[in-house]
């Protein structure tokens, strides 16, 4: 238990949530203003609760960590799945990664929603922590300028002007390396030429530089010309190594099975959740249908039927 000021009078939720916000410091090794920032309050308001220098009841501070480590616990107790299953769809997009990085260039892994790409994509960066730059493309980093900070906020590089960015991130990315963009649709035209002058520096000097565009078909269209710009992409076209398109109609039943093992042998939830699966939902429809009948006990046919049918 940690101490606080006795002045201050907390319930027992509360002096619960209080040693959680230490034990999370302690085991994160985060510092004060760290572990205080995660949970959304102030190092001011809990050192003053600790020291007794909090000038006013601080049971609105302390109702606080009491919901945030609530909303932990309760998140702890939903059912698990490993952030990524070697699917027969998640495999590909891993090896198009890694072909990418070994070969340097442009590829590009792209296809429908939940399918897995991101996951792999993730595993990736995770088992290439050196090497391996990922970054997520949201709707609003659709420019070059963006793109450029974004990888320069990876490397730790910062600078005003956009030219002296470039010129600095060309110089910390080092051979051998990849960066992976995923959600890459959202990516312009610019951007990806961008991206692509990179790797050229590499590829002009003997060295390779891997970019990965990981998104939906729309990612097609800007490295094909399929958007009628075909004479535009001609540079993209001629330097991409490969591309591939995935379906969620190519999920495999076996996927099932190898996502969850739970349910070995048991013949009718294994094809619910693959015909769930080769539908629109994907691979992360037929997770959050097994985490729905999980928190209701019942993984039955029957079970996973009602759990598809919830909201």
């Amino acid at each position: 238990m940690v101490e606080y000021d006795k002045k201050y009078t907390m319930t027992e939720r509360q002096e619960w949530a209080w040693n959680k916000f230490w034990q999370l410091s302690e085991e994160k090794k985060y510092s004060l203003n760290q572990t205080a920032k995660i949970v959304g309050v102030t190092a001011s308001t809990i050192s003053g609760i600790r020291n007794g220098t909090y000038n006013a009841n601080p049971s609105d501070q302390l109702n606080k960590l009491v919901a945030y480590f609530e909303i932990k616990e309760s998140a702890a107790k939903q059912a698990k799945y490993d952030s990524y299953v070697p699917t027969s769809i998640s495999s590909q997009v891993y090896e198009i990664i890694n072909n990418c990085h070994l070969l340097g260039g442009l590829a590009v892994a792209c296809g429908d929603a939940g399918i897995g790409k991101t996951q792999a994509a993730l595993k990736y960066e995770r088992d290439h922590t050196s090497n391996c730059i990922y970054i997520y493309v949201p709707p609003c980093m659709k420019s070059s300028n963006s793109i450029i900070k974004a990888i320069g906020k990876k490397l730790g590089v910062r600078k005003r002007a956009i030219d002296d960015l470039w010129t600095a991130i060309s110089e910390k990315l080092t051979d051998g390396m990849i960066i992976v963009l995923d959600e890459a649709q959202h990516l312009s035209y610019e951007a990806i030429e961008t991206l692509r002058s990179f790797s050229d520096v590499f590829n002009n000097s003997g060295k390779t530089l891997g970019i990965c565009l990981i998104g939906n078909e729309v990612t097609v269209e800007s490295t094909t010309g399929k958007s009628g710009h075909e004479i535009e992409f001609g540079q993209i076209v001629s330097r991409r190594k490969s591309l591939e398109v995935f379906k969620t109609s190519q999920i495999m039943r076996h996927d099932i099975e190898l996502l969850f093992p739970e349910l070995e042998g048991n013949k009718p939830e294994i094809d619910f959740l693959h015909n769930v699966a080769i539908g629109v939902q994907g691979i992360r429809g037929v997770v959050d249908i097994m985490i729905k009948a999980k928190a209701n006990d019942n993984i039955t046919y029957a079970g996973l039927v009602a759990a598809a049918k919830s909201k």
